[in-house]
């Protein structure tokens, strides 16, 4: 690969932009395409970001490269925003191991999914230079996908062409040899609880604390086995309170948390499963602590973003396209399942079959993050023979 996608990653890589600000990305983006020559006018935003939990100051940047070839319109889609945690990454290049490596201590590198981005730009330059001789194409850069694929799920496809893509190409993840065509399915969730507030110096037993009530519900879901893996007789899956908040001050019994929690499966109806199991352990919790006055706290279970699983079969037409273009390019692939959750869950809840492609993401989210420039180059090349084939 020649080193314009390289250069195009590294300076993606250093572009701040996590979930709800991925305007500085798009901007960058939007000039880089005009100054490929993608005309202005095919370049749009849609509104994704007006129907977020989360807000965000732009929608989904999308991409109509119409072309007077023959043949379905193609769907490339990567996300834009990457961990919070990924701001402020200084990244650089490291050409004797072939990778790209972060200098900044203890941050992410945003290669999750800056490496997508950047592999859609050379789909672009490839298309440009062939002069509008090629089947009609669409890119599309997602907002908000950390977060529950909020990008993907608000995701104007009537702005994508006069029809609708016969299939996408996701770009997201590690090896660019293995296809992801099923993926599981996500239900976050939000449970509130009400304590009693109580000076906790002066009378304590006054007051219910949220954090017991809490402690003591996620004690006995990972004792019964619904917290983390989730193996039971009726289901697979795994569950996970992600996030806990609460409180006023250490001298104030807890009289409020909030918990972003989620179940993940394959099954719809085993998530459910998953979720009743920890609403009625909640509700045992509250029920089980009283202050003096026999008085207790609530709790209340809300919805959260939440996406649908999906398997294709191997005949399915996107699958065999990817699989030609890998066999063109000599890339020994497989088709393998993800657990993670992906912006394919709803392209292919909008109607699109969509296969995701690792690009040379590794360690991801985490400050042990690098880049594999081999799988970054090799995405680069198998996203061009999709476009071009």
């Amino acid at each position: 690969m020649n080193d314009q996608a390289r250069n195009d990653l590294m300076t993606l890589l250093s572009i701040p932009g996590k979930p709800g600000e991925e305007l500085s990305v798009a901007v960058h983006l939007c000039r880089e395409l005009v100054a490929m020559g993608v005309p202005a006018e095919c370049i749009s935003t849609d509104k994704a970001h007006e129907q977020s939990e989360y807000g965000g100051n732009t929608g989904n940047l999308i991409v109509r490269l119409d072309g007077h070839g023959r043949g379905p319109r193609r769907l490339f889609s990567a996300h834009m925003d990457t961990v919070p945690g990924a701001v402020r990454a200084a990244p650089r290049l490291d050409a004797t191991c072939s990778r790209i490596v972060n200098d900044m201590p203890g941050k992410a590198l945003g290669g999750d999914n800056r490496t997508g981005c950047a592999v859609l730009m050379q789909v672009a330059r490839s298309l440009c230079a062939r002069e509008r001789n090629h089947a009609p194409a669409t890119l599309i850069f997602f907002i908000q996908e950390e977060v529950g694929l909020v990008g993907a799920r608000g995701m104007d496809v009537a702005q994508l062409g006069e029809t609708k893509p016969a299939m996408c190409f996701n770009f997201d993840g590690s090896l660019a040899n293995e296809f992801v065509t099923s993926v599981i399915g996500t239900k976050r969730f939000t449970i509130d609880i009400d304590g009693i507030a109580a000076h906790a110096g002066a009378n304590p037993g006054d007051g219910v604390s949220a954090a017991i009530i809490a402690a003591d519900a996620l004690s006995e879901l990972n004792r019964d086995g619904w917290h983390g893996v989730v193996e039971k007789t009726s289901g697979r899956g795994s569950a996970n309170a992600g996030i806990v908040q609460g409180g006023t001050g250490s001298n104030v019994v807890m009289p409020e948390l909030h918990i972003l929690a989620e179940a993940r499966s394959h099954d719809a109806a085993f998530r459910d499963e998953i979720i009743a199991a920890w609403k009625s352990a909640f509700e045992r919790s509250v029920d089980a602590h009283v202050n003096h006055a026999a008085e207790r706290g609530a709790v209340r279970f809300g919805p959260g973003p939440t996406y649908e699983a999906f398997a294709l079969s191997d005949d399915t037409p996107v699958v065999q396209a990817v699989l030609a273009a890998a066999s063109e390019c000599d890339i020994e692939a497989e088709c393998v399942s993800n657990d993670g959750g992906m912006d394919a869950n709803w392209i292919v809840g909008h109607g699109i079959p969509a296969v995701t492609i690792g690009a040379g993401q590794r360690n991801v989210h985490t400050p042990e993050e690098y880049v594999d420039l081999e799988h970054f180059d090799l995405a680069c090349r198998l996203a061009i023979q999709l476009a071009i084939d």
